[in-house]
């Protein structure tokens, strides 16, 4: 018996109870369908929910040939485009039901009801969003345990088994996201990003989606007066793909964890995640990775430690399994330890090995291919792309496997400048591949929205989209050129590809807030710089010269005004700046061998030369309230992104979109 196996025995074993003592009753009717009486039916039922219409109208003056069937019929790009619905699978009307079936139980259903307003009425649709979910909670004096079974539950449970990363919540005020909830006041969404650096979000902000069982109980006594709690997990996770081979195939994802708090505030915790798939009819073939870490959060003379260790492993037909190490450890020293006990410093330390994987935790997975286009969707052809691969070059937070590395975060006030920044090296700890990649933090949501959820698309085939946001891939090559004719050996690959190199990265953020008084109403200012680049050295600084393979710099700049307790007025402008040097790709070949169309010619002339690309964003629009949970957002953006060097690369045009919003 596997090890999974005996899980789910135990699993089982602790569930049956709860199951049977939660529902049986003195006299029991097993065989009957519906109950004698209903009381007071309508009481017991509540609906709740929102409705948000998203109009937009984009054009462009600068674009290149794009030819997705799935997605479009006719030429496309068109130069405008008006449309309605983000191009997600978000719903335009909400309608969560809930209600008590009976004592100890409840149940909730949510309705995902949107209508392109294209004319056809086919296309108009209302289904489940989040499946049914049914719920039972039971309390007794050893605590308090609660059942959900059915549709999608937003989990969490440790930073490296299930979670989904929010780095440090630097980011952008300007564009909105679906998952954005309303505020109390139009102002208000603005002062909560000032005071706490970060908005309130709903609950799938930060967790993962999951579909099964979860069996979860608290308020447990312990030993020495400390008090028990777990949670577990039987089902699957949005990277478990169900019908990779057929449908009832094996492909599941259990969790546990039990932690234990003492009466100092002191908490440890034991974390146990696995995910295993069949990739073959009959089970042969198969994939798995786990994670065993044990958590740990305390705190001695007002210095913070926390953090998380364990093993993790891979393994499937074609790769055996082996452990690797993965630590994370945090030290926070509060403001107190300083001169003027203004300044608060926070260091992290990970270590993620090359063996360590999980596509479900908030380390990036950059070891194995094969998880890497691994969730299909019901729009476009492609697969979903988790996530980069190869060699990541994050933002400062955002952690990867096969990496070691080294942050450091700080805060502090300047009167009423607020002032955040951080700094991070990492390392990879295996040579593996030669390639890397780098998100569009500034122009990704314009980027990935002219295709959704697609890989290889522009025209060098170089950007791949995921949802809100766009990656390149780099690769290194085996030969640089001299001049036009002569090429000679780069020196960092050997004869089958592979590295004579080492990858280092740098990351940085720097943000400032600011707050002010004009004429006499609230006047905010965001500031937010991001610096990455990835090298062959060590650096412990982001490197400014060429000799860096990447250097990614972007900027985000928000002014938000309150002109009334109803109406606020923002503006953005952004930038965006990513460099490669001479061993990366280059322009050496035509990306429209055969194509007139669009004002391409066949003069095109190859330059010769690596990525040198631009980006800038200028925007503006109002918050207006309506009524007490109504709410109006309109944005106009204008938008360019082009390549100096990749000349074909040139997007260039303009957005403005209308969001209503009202929560019942």
């Amino acid at each position: 018996m596997t090890t999974n196996h005996i899980f789910l025995v135990i699993c089982i074993v602790i569930l049956l109870p709860i199951f049977s003592f939660s529902q049986s009753t003195n006299d029991d009717k097993s065989f009957q369908s519906t109950s004698y009486t209903i009381k007071d039916p309508i009481a017991n039922l509540r609906m709740s929910g929102y409705f948000r219409f998203l109009g937009y109208v984009r054009n462009f003056q600068n674009m290149y040939p794009l030819d997705i069937a799935n997605y479009y019929s006719g030429p496309y790009p068109q130069p405008t485009t008006i449309s309605i619905g983000t191009g997600y699978r978000e719903p335009m009307l909400m309608l969560s039901i809930s209600g008590t079936a009976k004592k100890n139980f409840t149940f909730g259903t949510d309705l995902m009801m949107n209508s392109p307003f294209n004319g056809d009425f086919d296309n108009n649709l209302i289904s489940l969003y989040l499946g049914s979910n049914l719920y039972s909670t039971f309390n007794s004096k050893n605590g308090r345990y609660s059942l959900h079974a059915g549709g999608i539950k937003w989990y969490r449970q440790s930073k490296l088994t299930a979670w989904a990363e929010e780095g440090y919540l630097r980011y952008s005020l300007f564009e909105r996201a679906p998952y954005d909830p309303l505020t109390k006041e139009v102002s208000d969404r603005y002062v909560e990003y000032y005071n706490k650096g970060s908005i309130s979000q709903d609950l799938r902000f930060g967790n993962i989606a999951f579909q099964g069982l979860t069996f979860s109980g608290s308020g447990i006594q312990g030993f020495n007066g400390s008090e028990i709690s777990f949670q577990s997990i039987l089902g699957k996770t949005q990277n478990n793909i169900g019908e990779i081979i057929s449908y009832g195939k094996d492909d599941y994802s259990i969790g546990a964890k039990v932690n234990n708090k003492f009466e100092n505030n002191t908490n440890l915790a034991l974390n146990y995640f696995t995910s295993v798939t069949a990739t073959d009819s009959i089970k042969n073939n198969y994939r798995q990775f786990s994670i065993y870490s044990t958590e740990f959060d305390f705190k001695i003379k007002k210095i913070r430690f926390s953090g998380e260790i364990g093993v993790g492993s891979y393994e499937s037909e074609l790769i055996e399994r082996k452990f690797g190490e993965v630590i994370l450890f945090n030290l926070d020293l509060p403001k107190d330890y300083n001169y003027n006990n203004n300044i608060y410093y926070k260091f992290q330390y990970s270590r993620i090995s090359p063996e360590a994987v999980n596509v479900n935790s908030s380390f990036q997975n950059t070891t194995v291919l094969e998880l890497v286009n691994s969730t299909v969707i019901e729009e476009g052809s492609d697969a979903t792309i988790l996530n980069s691969f190869g060699g990541p070059v994050n933002n400062l937070g955002y952690l990867a496997n096969n990496r070691e590395g080294i942050s450091i975060n700080t805060e502090f006030n300047l009167g009423n400048l607020i002032i955040s920044a951080g700094i991070g090296f990492y390392s990879e700890i295996e040579r593996i591949n030669s390639s890397f990649s780098y998100s569009h933090n500034t122009t990704g949501l314009m980027l990935s929205r002219i295709s959704y959820f697609s890989s290889g698309y522009g025209p060098y085939a170089q950007f791949n989209s995921y949802y809100r946001g766009v990656f390149e891939n780099v690769n290194i090559s085996d030969s640089i050129y001299l001049n036009d004719t002569t090429m000679i050996s780069s020196g960092l690959l050997d004869t089958n590809g592979l590295p004579l190199f080492d990858k280092y990265y740098c990351s940085s953020d720097l943000h400032l807030k600011y707050k002010t008084r004009l004429f006499k109403k609230n006047l905010y200012l965001f500031s937010l710089i991001n610096y990455n680049t990835a090298q062959d050295f060590f650096s412990v600084f982001p490197v400014l010269s060429s000799n860096a393979f990447i250097r990614s710099f972007n900027h985000q700049f928000d002014i938000c005004y309150e002109i009334s307790d109803k109406l606020t007025f923002v503006l953005k402008h952004a930038t965006e700046r990513v460099k490669c040097n001479k061993f990366t790709d280059i322009d050496n070949k035509d990306p429209y061998p055969t194509d007139q169309n669009w004002g391409v010619t066949d003069e095109y002339v190859p330059s010769m030369k690596p990525r040198d690309q631009y980006g800038n964003i200028f925007g503006a629009g109002v918050d207006i309230k309506l009524n007490t949970g109504t709410y109006l957002f309109l944005r106009h953006s204008y938008f360019h992104f082009y390549d100096k060097n990749f000349s074909a690369t040139n997007i260039k045009g303009t957005e403005s979109t209308i969001e209503l919003k009202i929560n019942f």
